[in-house]
């Protein structure tokens, strides 16, 4: 993992004074965030330049997958697995892990089954990722999760699996096998949403993409987390789950989701108190997200709370710097962390628009950005009530 040094910017404190003592660092995106928001590929691996060109030229970027095509998916998996530090054949994994088809996926990129196709991509990743790859795309995925789900370990000798296709044995050390379950966990919550927990729960009709709902796969995902770092010998823990030892129990995702779903599509209209209420209760519930918190911050700052608002800012954005991926996929996590941090500047200004103008005029997520006022002239809701009143 290779990141170039950035230039920072400096923090709202030195810019505008906001008067609410919040002046800590949330207002400076952290290396590798600024990284990933810049689109800066080289910036995460000195060689990006030389592999992602050429998967943007392969079928990937035709092939569907999730919410999204294929090339999207491999990208953003690789960038989680370089913002959690893991080693670079281990992120490398990340963007090939579909490489040769797997047990999951009949698509591929590369022939798995000649020397002269492994050999291309040993060329382009390195023989360690090469290898990852390949063990990766012929042994059976779910077996090895259900196995490692079911008994909370990894034999310390490793496993040896059955290729998918052959039959012949593949032999993974426990070491591999973290890896591997470490590839997972980006993997899962990078592609995940309620149209497939539907499909899990039986309702294999769910027409995609559904609602639109968020995943409730991270209680399985936080199962494996505790299993890598306890048995996989990972050379870097991921952050998240707190450094993976923290379990979330499913009772309590579906219950935080259902919160989150009703509070982010209601009306705030006669009800924020509550909602505010609603959406604590669901950050308690599954502390592992950050959309909670950014639409408790919208919630405070409609009612002009904005030390509250940025506090709850400021939850979110810590959330997606550890993860480096959203858990509501209606919207990328670009997105998410540019409206967080919009959110967050707005409270240095005491300042949150009623019209629809000045809304859509929001943007900036730093004092240097915002060249001018928001432009709150543009009222069409206050315009149309008006003529309806007149018209009755």
């Amino acid at each position: 993992f290779v990141l170039r040094r950035w230039a920072p910017q400096r923090p709202f404190a030195e810019m505008a004074s906001n008067g609410n003592g919040h002046d800590d660092d949330m207002s400076v995106l952290p290396p590798v965030i600024h990284a990933i928001l810049h689109e800066d590929d080289a910036a995460l691996d000195v060689d990006a330049e030389k592999f992602l060109p050429i998967l943007r030229r392969s079928s990937a970027t035709e092939i569907w997958h999730k919410h999204g095509h294929f090339y999207s998916h491999l990208h953003d998996v690789w960038q989680m697995l370089c913002a959690w530090k893991q080693p670079r054949e281990v992120c490398r994994l990340g963007l090939f892990h579909s490489a040769y088809s797997n047990s999951f996926v009949s698509m591929n990129l590369y022939c798995p089954d000649t020397p002269e196709g492994r050999q291309e991509l040993r060329d382009l990743v390195g023989s360690d990722a090469e290898e990852l790859v390949w063990k990766f795309c012929v042994i059976n995925r779910q077996e090895m999760e259900t196995d490692a789900i079911k008994t909370m370990a990894i034999p310390a000798e490793g496993r040896t699996f059955a290729h998918i296709r052959t039959g012949e044995p593949v032999h993974c050390s426990a070491a591999e096998i973290g890896m591997f379950l470490v590839e997972t966990l980006a993997d899962y919550q990078d592609q995940s949403f309620g149209w497939q927990s539907d499909l899990e729960a039986g309702k294999c009709q769910a027409l995609w993409p559904g609602t639109f709902k968020p995943t409730l796969r991270m209680s399985k995902v936080s199962k494996l987390a505790q299993v890598a770092r306890t048995h996989g010998h990972l050379k870097v823990v991921p952050p998240i789950f707190g450094r993976c030892t923290k379990l979330l129990n499913e009772e309590d995702e579906l219950a935080a989701r259902e919160l989150y779903w009703s509070s982010a599509c209601a009306s705030t209209e006669g009800r924020h108190d509550q909602l505010v209420i609603d959406l604590l209760r669901a950050s308690e519930l599954n502390p592992f997200v950050a959309e909670p918190h950014v639409v408790r911050a919208q919630v405070l700052m409609q009612q002009e709370k904005w030390s509250e608002a940025a506090d709850a800012a400021k939850s979110a954005l810590r959330m997606f710097y550890e993860w480096a991926t959203q858990w509501d996929n209606r919207m990328p996590f670009t997105a998410w962390v540019s409206w967080t941090r919009c959110i967050l500047l707005q409270t240095s200004y005491k300042e949150w628009p009623k019209t629809h103008g000045g809304l859509e005029s929001l943007g900036a997520v730093h004092p240097s950005q915002r060249f001018r006022g928001l432009n709150s002239d543009r009222n069409f809701g206050e315009k149309k009530r008006k003529l309806e009143h007149e018209t009755q």
